[in-house]
């Protein structure tokens, strides 16, 4: 209730408030020297000490107006000039290019990028690595460096036993040296993986 009366006595005084405003505030501006602000006690007791302790020179040239200062102020000119604004290169708009018509979701890739679908005379790529190593380990006596070689279209130079580069040592996967308990939580891992695998 009391925030009610409030607002209406502001709306109700506020034509008295704003009555003859303008020509106040312009009486107000057009005064050559406006009231200072009170200081305070201990201040306006220091202020006046330092007054009494210069000489009436001083205090003279203090209160009189200083023309020949006034006129020197009038020269000050400052200028200032504003950086040019950066302005980024606007690229034209071509409105007759056609929209993306695709909208298909990218799979996702089982080695996390694509896989080139034409490979050169003695490349591999890593999908046909991985299954020429699950290979070997799998029958290592009819999956040779010589017969996975020539199944994959690799250099023969690899399997050359003067120039041998690709060993069966090689063509093993690597084994993990980790502490007992990784090992076991790895292994208890592939056996959840299994059992789910074998449920489905």
């Amino acid at each position: 209730m009391g925030k009610v009366m409030s607002a209406m006595s502001r709306r109700a005084t506020k034509p008295l408030r704003e009555f003859n405003l303008e020509t106040r505030v312009m009486k107000e501006i057009t005064k050559e020297r406006r009231p200072a602000a009170p200081w305070h006690e201990s201040t306006a007791k220091l202020i006046q000490q330092s007054v009494q302790a210069q000489p009436e020179e001083m205090t003279r040239q203090l209160e009189e107006r200083d023309d020949h200062l006034l006129d020197r102020l009038k020269k000050v000119y400052v200028q200032s000039v504003d950086p040019e604004p950066q302005t980024q290169p606007q690229i034209p708009e071509n409105l007759d290019r056609p929209l993306p018509t695709d909208r298909t979701v990218l799979p996702d890739l089982d080695f996390g990028f694509y896989e080139p679908k034409s490979v050169p005379y003695g490349k591999i790529t890593l999908r046909d690595a991985v299954d020429a190593i699950s290979k070997h380990q799998q029958d290592p006596e009819l999956w040779t460096p010589k017969k996975i070689s020539y199944e994959f279209k690799l250099d023969t130079g690899l399997t050359d036993p003067k120039t041998t580069r690709v060993t069966s040592e090689m063509l093993q996967n690597l084994s993990l040296s980790a502490p007992d308990t990784l090992r076991e939580l790895t292994s208890s891992k592939s056996e959840e993986r299994n059992n789910v695998n074998k449920k489905s």
